[in-house]
């Protein structure tokens, strides 16, 4: 393979990635390699966030000695790489429309192929960094040499999320491969959808109910067997048992990438190339007597029916909550049943606070203008009053994003156990902290408004890329955990009427104030 071909096109499709990024490099003067680094630095420095922010949680746990634990975090992040895999390798390759560009080009398929998915990989590989957190801890606990730790870690970090990619490049373009796919496009990007969460909620589901037990003072989980032979190559390399199930790792690999080499590579043009075009069997109902409000928001409906759109959705900003509350609820670790009525504020906090982890920049409401793409410009052509228009795009996303911000409060409140009362004040919580961020981020996707994109990932990297949204991530989940704790202690030991009078009258301060800035400086552009 020609590593110069290979690394140009592999910057090409960095660029290509994250194009605002791109161009806000190229503002500040960066230009060849000194841009490919700087593109690349976004994915590390989200990389290292994540490593930091595990890291000192796991640095506590011996993983040495506890298989359970260990395999239990090689599951939970093999699952969660495997799920991201799925919708970037299906964006990345079926939705970017860019095969028209390669085909006069002499680059062979294999290399094309090779350099989207290195892309792939440093777009998802940051979301799985604590994984080698895992291998690196459990190999300096074991009392390995720790260059050979070092090395070891990041050769099986490397070997397993290699298995994870290939196994979802078989199952991706295996069906959309298929006949079915050609005549149903849609039907089978839900479907991908519909496997990828599946088997993300349904492995956690399974973890969390597998038992615990004891052994010298120390608890533990019972392990999953099948990635028992991990444990075994990190923490007792140089043993028969390691060895073998190194091998094994490698046998399995090679199995996987022979498959991709024999079954992927020889048709990926042809693939490509009938994905492309493939559009399905459409039917679209025609109504009659539509006045100007119906049609708008049937408009604006229709623009989020996308598959794909969907998946990306999903997978990027409502996953990780409902993991989180289904990984709490059937751990047993937190039952809300017997909340005394004192935080009764604090709950209504954390339903905002659920309301910062659901919507982000990947959200519907964030993409929903420029989702227009050429039709925008058409759009403002027309004798219609923008703002009417606005406002009608403005309430279907809003609607979105409450039904499914809603949505995930009532499941919250019934897998906690949380009484009526306090479910209620947790989905009013979460019902105004929709509201709010859906202002916040309908007005930021009309600042940052992109209607010439490819590929639904140029639309999530909009802004600071990558990196925004992690610290937006972080910052949201640990501010929450700050403010909540704070609230709670102050709940305890602070008279009940005067505290939460005074909270209450904060929060109805700053929802004033902030409709008050989005109406002066965001909608008041379109009267």
């Amino acid at each position: 393979m020609n590593k110069t071909q290979l690394f140009e096109l592999t910057r090409v499709n960095l660029r290509y990635a994250n194009p605002q990024v791109t161009d806000r490099a190229r503002r500040k003067g960066k230009s060849g390699k000194a841009l490919t680094r700087s593109l690349i630095n976004q994915y590390l420095l989200s990389g290292f966030l994540f490593l930091l922010i595990y890291g000192v949680t796991m640095f506590l746990i011996d993983f040495s000695q506890m298989p359970g634990f260990f395999t239990y975090y090689v599951a939970l992040f093999s699952i969660l790489a495997f799920s991201q895999g799925i919708s970037v390798i299906y964006n990345v390759f079926f939705e970017s429309q860019d095969l028209p560009a390669y085909l006069p080009l002499p680059f062979k398929q294999s290399m094309i192929f090779t350099a989207k998915i290195l892309v792939v990989a440093l777009t998802v590989t940051p979301f799985v960094f604590p994984m080698l957190v895992v291998f690196l801890l459990t190999g300096w606990r074991a009392g390995l040499f720790l260059p050979v730790t070092i090395i070891l870690a990041i050769l099986l970090f490397l070997l397993v999320l290699t298995t994870v990619f290939a196994i979802c490049c078989l199952i991706v373009f295996g069906l959309t491969r298929t006949k079915f796919f050609k005549e149903h496009k849609k039907i089978v990007t839900s479907l991908l959808l519909g496997i990828s969460m599946t088997i993300a909620i349904v492995g956690i589901l399974f973890m969390n109910g597998q038992g615990s037990y004891s052994e010298a003072g120390q608890m533990d989980r019972n392990p999953i067997t099948v990635l028992l032979p991990l444990f075994q190559i990190i923490s007792n390399p140089f043993s028969t048992s390691g060895l073998l199930s190194l091998v094994g790792l490698l046998g399995i690999l090679l199995l996987l990438m022979l498959a991709v080499k024999v079954l992927i590579l020889p048709k990926l043009y042809e693939q490509l190339t009938d994905a492309t075009t493939a559009k399905g069997a459409q039917r679209r109902k025609h109504k009659v007597n539509q006045n100007l409000r119906q049609l708008l928001i049937s408009y604006n409906r229709q623009l989020l029916k996308e598959p794909n759109l969907i998946m990306q959705v999903l997978s990027n900003s409502l996953l990780m909550p409902v993991i989180f509350i289904v990984t709490f609820a059937f751990g047993g670790s937190l039952t809300l049943n017997h909340l005394d009525i004192r935080f009764i504020g604090v709950v209504f906090l954390a339903g905002i606070a659920l309301a910062l982890m659901t919507i982000n920049q990947t959200s519907f409401i964030s993409n929903l203008i420029s989702l227009d793409q050429e039709n925008f410009h058409f759009i403002r052509s027309l004798p219609i009053s923008m703002s009417n228009y606005m406002q009608k795009k403005f309430l279907v996303g809003l609607v979105i994003q409450i039904i499914l911000t809603g949505g995930i409060a009532v499941i919250a409140s019934v897998l906690l156990q949380l009484s009526l009362l306090f479910g209620f004040v947790l989905v009013a919580g979460a019902l105004l902290g929709s509201y709010l961020l859906c202002l916040r981020f309908f007005a930021r996707d009309y600042r940052f408004i992109l209607l010439e994109w490819t590929s639904i990932s140029q639309l999530f990297n909009r802004g600071a890329g990558n990196i925004g949204l992690v610290i937006t991530m972080l910052g949201s989940i640990f501010g929450s955990l700050i403010v909540l704790v704070i609230y709670g202690f102050a709940a305890m030991y602070l008279p009940f009427w005067p505290l939460n009078l005074c909270v209450l009258g904060l929060i109805v301060l700053m929802t004033i104030l902030w409709i008050h800035h989005y109406q002066k400086n965001f909608w008041a552009h379109f009267d």
